[in-house]
């Protein structure tokens, strides 16, 4: 066990290291801030990889070498041996394969499926005439035997087709009478920008960008709120995205890489014209990645978010 404590903390520090900018010191703070609730990072290693991190995104003067094997590290913190050499690993192949299959075998609900009915297999049941009984009046037997029962069939027949199409009939002037009732609420795919993810590094440029998907001239203002933080995670989805519905299914070690935090432009959108009124918050982080909260982007859910660009 101790054995695959440390070789899934080595892991951890390789992933940390290859996917992150750790010379930012709001990364490595929301970090160290995780590692304090959960505890990863107890060993020799992770002690050193720890106060490395906090050392290079503080600027502090460091020896550069690899905080596993000693030797030297182009990043002041793993050399690239370590992490090629830990990454290619049969464990860490055994993580990734584990992961796939995990979220591959994620709860799918199957799509109903209405039967199909095929009016040709239908037939009308077949009439049987009892013989009439025998009279003494002899006219009365002559007319009644002059009545054919394939009359009958098609007599029956022909009602049958009338009555089964006027509630043809009925069933479509029902459903063009539901199509014409007003939806008040309807529910709508996620808005997405179709522009370039641009950086951004003042409120000014962030403003800019919102103003390419949102016009003045449209109806539409856009407000600047704050400076906030926001998931990094969120702004990582793909556009369209649910960031509530990802967050739900995320494992224990996704929610470390997604739950940092990361400063982001907040900005209010409004739309009133005529009788249309709408409001949705837009959040900008430095890389111009954009979620947005509100009727602009909801699906008719307003409290959740989605990756807009």
């Amino acid at each position: 066990m101790a054995d695959d404590k440390l070789r899934q903390e080595l892991l951890y520090m390789v992933k940390l290291t290859s996917k992150y900018d750790l010379s930012r010191m709001e990364v490595v703070e929301g970090i160290l801030r995780l590692e304090n609730e959960r505890q990863i990072l107890g060993s020799v290693f992770g002690k050193r990889f720890k106060g490395r991190i906090f050392d290079v995104a503080a600027g502090v003067a460091t020896d550069d070498k690899c905080v596993i094997c000693g030797q030297h590290a182009e990043n002041h913190i793993i050399c690239q041996h370590c992490i090629d050499t830990i990454g290619g690993s049969e464990y860490a192949k055994s993580k990734f394969k584990a992961e796939e299959e995990a979220s591959k075998n994620k709860l799918k609900f199957p799509k109903l499926k209405l039967p199909k009915i095929n009016l040709h297999k239908f037939r009308l049941p077949k009439l049987k005439l009892q013989k009439p009984q025998e009279a003494n009046d002899k006219s009365i037997v002559k007319d009644n035997s002059d009545i054919k029962v394939s009359k009958v069939k098609i007599v029956l027949q022909a009602f049958a087709i009338v009555c089964l199409t006027l509630i043809l009939f009925l069933q479509v002037y029902i459903f063009s009478v539901w199509r014409t009732i007003p939806d008040y609420n309807p529910k709508e795919k996620a808005r997405v920008s179709e522009h370039e993810q641009v950086p951004v590094n003042y409120q000014e440029e962030a403003y800019a960008q919102l103003e390419l998907d949102f016009p003045e001239e449209e109806g539409y203002t856009i407000t600047y709120s704050r400076m906030d933080v926001d998931y990094t995670g969120r702004f990582l989805l793909n556009k369209g995205d649910c960031c509530l519905e990802i967050e739900e299914q995320l494992s224990d070690e996704e929610k470390y890489d997604y739950f940092l935090t990361e400063e982001v432009y907040v900005f209010y959108i409004s739309y009133l014209k005529e009788h249309t009124g709408k409001l949705g918050i837009a959040e900008i982080n430095k890389d111009g990645s954009i979620i947005i909260e509100g009727s602009f982007n909801d699906g008719r859910r307003t409290d959740s978010f989605y990756k807009f660009r």
